[in-house]
C-alpha cells in the first residue's frame, strides 16, 4: 500500500491537469446521480485533490473528506477554503 500512496503523492502535482477519462467520467456520473438530492452531511472517501469535494459542498452543509495521500489532501486544502469541509488523512483499510 505504501507504493500506491507514494504514487498518489507524486501524481498530486499534475492530477488536476492530466487528461483522465475515468476520473472525469466519475465526476459526471456523480453529479448526474446526485443532482436532485440535497443532504446535510457527506462522507467522501478518496477525495483526492478535491474535484468532487468542491461540488459536494454545494449539495450539503458538511463534508468530511478523506484521502490517504498527504499531497492530494494538500492540493484539496489549497483549493477549498470553507468551514463546510473537514479534511482527514487516513487509510480506510486500517482500523
Amino acid at each position: 500500500m505504501t507504493d500506491i500512496k507514494e504514487a498518489y503523492n507524486e501524481w498530486a502535482i499534475q492530477y488536476d491537469s492530466n487528461h483522465n477519462k475515468t476520473r472525469d467520467l466519475e465526476a459526471t456520473v456523480l453529479r448526474k446521480n446526485l443532482a436532485e438530492l440535497n443532504f446535510t452531511n457527506c462522507l467522501e472517501i478518496g477525495c483526492g485533490t478535491g474535484k468532487n469535494t468542491a461540488w459536494l459542498i454545494t449539495k450539503c452543509q458538511k463534508v468530511i473528506a478523506i484521502d490517504f495521500s498527504e499531497e492530494m489532501l494538500a492540493k484539496a486544502k489549497e483549493k477549498i477554503k470553507t468551514d463546510k469541509v473537514e479534511f482527514f488523512q487516513a487509510d480506510i483499510e486500517q482500523e
